[in-house]
């Protein structure tokens, strides 16, 4: 089945986790988050400096959803409606047959199984709602973490690449994919 509609928002559960939309009162946590170059090492993303950036961003992430560009997840702890993380498909070829991955977690997050919980769920909707054939996720060469996360969930080692970095440095990326069983 071929689809793409976001409407309404898929919204999914999982034992301890609601994937949810975005929400303006996520504001703060994203800011949080994008305000500390620390909670991100592996990855080349904008520094915010004020919460304005964080309303932003996530008015641009619902509006993308409506657009059907891409869908993205607000990571919530299913008791407390508190964000965790986010997670997203995007990127998605115009004949539904491959699209990219994205996800993050905010500080004293991770290593708790909260993202393989969410990727499990978001694999599913991708293949079997969507109809992708292959989803692909790119993570910095260093980020073993993330690295571990995607071979534990039968992604398989694609490719390499490098990209400038905003610093003027590069940034050598892997390309880890998993296809539709």
């Amino acid at each position: 089945m071929k689809r793409l509609c976001f409407s309404p928002f898929p919204t999914l559960e999982t034992h301890r986790l609601i994937l949810r939309q975005l929400e303006s009162n996520d504001a703060e946590a994203i800011f949080a988050y994008q305000s500390n170059k620390e909670n991100f090492p592996y990855v080349d993303m904008p520094i915010y400096t004020n919460i304005a950036e964080a309303k932003t961003y996530i008015e641009k992430m619902n509006t993308g959803i409506k657009d059907k560009k891409w869908v993205i997840w607000a990571i919530a702890d299913n008791k407390t409606n508190s964000i965790l993380g986010t997670i997203s498909i995007w990127n998605i070829s115009n004949d539904l047959e491959t699209a990219d991955l994205g996800y993050g977690l905010f500080p004293g997050n991770v290593g708790r199984g909260i993202m393989s919980e969410a990727l499990v769920k978001v694999l599913d909707y991708g293949f079997n709602e969507i109809g992708l054939n292959t989803i692909e996720a790119c993570t910095n060469t260093l980020n073993q973490k993330s690295i571990y996360l995607l071979k534990r969930n039968h992604f398989n080692y694609s490719s390499s690449f490098t990209e400038p970095a905003s610093n003027g440095g590069t940034i050598k990326m892997d390309v880890y994919s998993i296809t539709k069983r």
